[in-house]
């Protein structure tokens, strides 16, 4: 009955994609048009002074890096997190991706359990339309049956998907991708759903002969700890306090939790670790207010690496390995400088109110 149910839907499902391509193109709207480029031209120049400031220039570095399968990238202003972000951009080289958003609006709102995804045809973000990869996602909503669900307003209203795709695009080219944002869930409904979606990918990609890496690549967005004394609402998070020794301590728990849960060997107890360290499951808030470490990639994140970990073990690749490339945050990078027409920060960055970006990539 499933698979009678699953055919079924794919056909309903690419019955609508078809009378629709056949239209007007759905195209997403950039959201965030002040802390993120919204033409090529301002985007090449941030992309420009990343690079140079790190002293990422040199192409036999780039040609030298391995194709990651996984990455997580911040979602930050781009004046803040470029720094960190341009260190994955030679490792990024498949054809299509699943990106991992955050959905900041889901705990408000009170929607968990179910993965999100979209039914534009095209996210216009910097200038330029990325392409859904609608085949795929009509397949991954089928074959998810009550695991997932089609939400255009909750991904028009999220910019932690639109804010990678420029920079994956400058790093792959071409390519196509599928938006998921993952809602609350609780450990045990994680596993098994990212395990499911997991399940489905391998049999795509030995169906289709893809080669995760090349083929296929999965995306994380998050930005690491949410600092500060000042303008975080109810909840601050100022632990270490908001001076320079906070900054200090509150950045090193921070790279700490990146080197011993996130790279290294990616497996259950990785990512559990993970889990146990950032989500705070006995707190009076909770799942209200879910952390102990304000990570904006509570869910993201262990979600993403369970369906990468699981992916390589269904398809009998060899287990995945993390490599953190660079830690940055707003206070110790500041804003990069470069000359922008449109470009701005949408907050500050400051001892009393600061964001960190990990870049991190998995082979």
């Amino acid at each position: 009955m499933k698979l009678i149910r699953c055919a079924f839907v794919l056909m309903i499902l690419s019955a609508g994609f078809t009378a629709r391509a056949e239209t007007t193109p759905l195209v997403r709207a950039q959201l965030d048009t002040v802390g993120f480029a919204v033409d090529r031209e301002d985007f090449a120049r941030v992309l420009y002074a990343a690079n140079t400031a790190e002293g990422l220039n040199d192409p036999l570095k780039r040609r030298s890096a391995w194709p990651a399968v996984a990455a997580i990238l911040p979602h930050d202003d781009y004046l803040y997190a470029g720094r960190t972000a341009v260190h994955a951009l030679p490792y990024l080289r498949a054809d299509r991706w699943v990106v991992f958003g955050v959905c900041h609006a889901c705990r408000r709102l009170g929607v968990r359990d179910r993965l999100l995804l979209d039914d534009y045809d095209a996210w216009r973000v910097a200038g330029q339309d990325f392409p859904v990869d609608e085949k795929l996602r009509v397949e991954l909503l089928a074959r998810l049956g009550d695991g997932a669900e089609v939400s255009r307003e909750r991904h028009a209203e999220e910019h932690s998907v639109e804010a990678l795709l420029p920079w994956i695009g400058a790093g792959a080219g071409d390519f196509t991708f599928v938006p998921i944002l993952v809602p609350g869930m609780e450990p045990a409904h994680l596993d098994s759903l990212a395990g499911e979606l997991a399940g489905i990918l391998a049999g795509i990609c030995r169906e289709r002969g893809w080669t995760p890496g090349k083929d296929l690549g999965l995306m994380i967005s998050a930005d690491a700890v949410h600092y500060g004394c000042d303008g975080w609402g109810d909840h601050p998070y100022d632990e270490f306090g908001c001076d320079e020794a906070g900054h200090a301590a509150a950045r090193d728990q921070d790279i700490r939790l990146a080197q011993t849960t996130l790279a290294g060997a990616l497996g259950p107890a990785a990512i559990d670790g993970f889990i146990r360290r950032v989500w705070d499951r006995d707190g009076e808030d909770y799942p209200a207010y879910p952390y102990k470490i304000t990570w904006c990639g509570l869910y993201s994140i262990p979600f993403g690496l369970t369906v990468a970990e699981k992916l390589e073990a269904d398809l009998g690749a060899e287990p995945l390995t993390g490599t953190l490339l660079r830690y940055g945050d707003s206070v110790t990078d500041g804003r990069l400088e470069c000359d922008t027409q449109y470009l701005g920060v949408t907050a500050p960055n400051t001892l009393r109110h600061w964001v960190g970006y990990p870049a991190i990539v998995y082979r």
